[in-house]
């Protein structure tokens, strides 16, 4: 479909598509910013993943992930002179705080008043990108940078790199872990048993003696954290600093991997993986044979959609 798209619009499908997969993985550098741009996604996708388990859709992903961010930022510019052993888990910890506590108010709407969680968690996003806005150009701004961004916070609290005169980061390693041990708590635990029970039908759950209200709680926790460890992976582990527009919607676009990866956290690595890989083999096709970089999203539109009609069609077919 996407090859039919790039014939109308006069592009060489072949070369177009070459052209993405040497952006991404040609060089060591290029295969480097992919990875760095997985971290962000697979975050965001396992915490859309999570609440949709319990049937929580968390579409406020991109706001808590602001949030987390900024919180990282906070702690992080108080932590001059200490060692990075022990001021990165303290950020980490700050940044999983930051995303659960900008999740608060649309998890207790839902669980107190049972109003639903979506258009809370989509006002919250708008919420938390303009208080970023505000506090970058005004109160934390860098008043010796010209972009409306923060001062770099010490190089002690940065996250190592994995390798050296590259941005890759130890997150990708810890967002993998994160990935398997949402695998775990999914599928080899009670917690994950009832998460998913919930997620399924909840009133055979709440009859099976399940407690509907501590597992989306539960749930929640978990979505919103994740959301805030992907803002803190961008302030500690890419940029150092926080900047307004930082974000790309990688909340939004965790929702679409989500989907991808068949809404399970190994598909959602292996699909995190692949929005990369057309991301920045997107940019590298609009720099080489003049595709814009728009035709990516419209990639991912059909990807996505050719997924769940297939899915579709096979519990059909069942």
């Amino acid at each position: 479909i996407f090859s039919a798209i790039l014939l109308v619009m006069g592009f060489n499908p072949i070369s177009s598509l070459e052209t993405i997969f040497y952006g991404s993985f040609g060089t060591i550098f290029s295969a480097s910013e992919t990875f760095v741009r997985v971290t962000p996604l697979l975050l965001s996708a396992l915490a859309f993943l999570i609440g949709f388990k319990a049937r929580f859709l968390n579409v406020g992903v991109e706001g808590q992930l602001h949030m987390g961010a900024l919180t990282a930022y906070l702690v992080a510019s108080q932590m001059e002179g200490l060692p990075g052993g022990s001021s990165v888990p303290l950020i980490a910890l700050a940044s999983f705080i930051g995303g659960v506590a900008w999740l608060a108010i649309p998890l207790l709407l839902k669980i107190k008043l049972e109003i639903n969680e979506i258009f809370p968690t989509v006002a919250m996003n708008f919420i938390a990108m303009l208080i970023i806005s505000w506090l970058c150009t005004g109160p934390i701004k860098d008043p010796n940078a010209l972009n409306p961004q923060t001062k770099t916070i010490p190089e002690a609290t940065w996250l190592p790199l994995l390798i050296p005169r590259t941005r890759l980061h130890v997150g990708i390693i810890f967002a993998f872990f994160l990935a398997f041990l949402m695998y775990l708590i999914l599928y080899k635990t009670v917690l994950g048993y009832e998460i998913r029970a919930v997620g399924l039908s909840s009133k055979a759950a709440k009859h099976g003696g399940i407690n509907l209200s501590k597992n989306i709680i539960s749930a929640g926790l978990l979505s919103g954290g994740l959301a805030g460890l992907a803002g803190m992976a961008e302030v500690a582990g890419t940029n150092h600093f926080l900047i307004v527009g930082f974000s790309p919607g990688f909340g939004y676009q965790g929702i679409a991997i989500a989907a991808l990866g068949g809404f399970h956290p190994i598909g959602v690595l292996f699909a995190s993986i692949f929005f990369s890989v057309l991301l920045i083999g997107g940019e590298t096709m609009q720099r080489g044979v003049g595709v814009p970089i728009d035709m990516i999203y419209i990639l991912q539109a059909v990807l996505v959609l050719s997924v769940l009609i297939v899915q579709r069609w096979i519990t059909v077919r069942r």
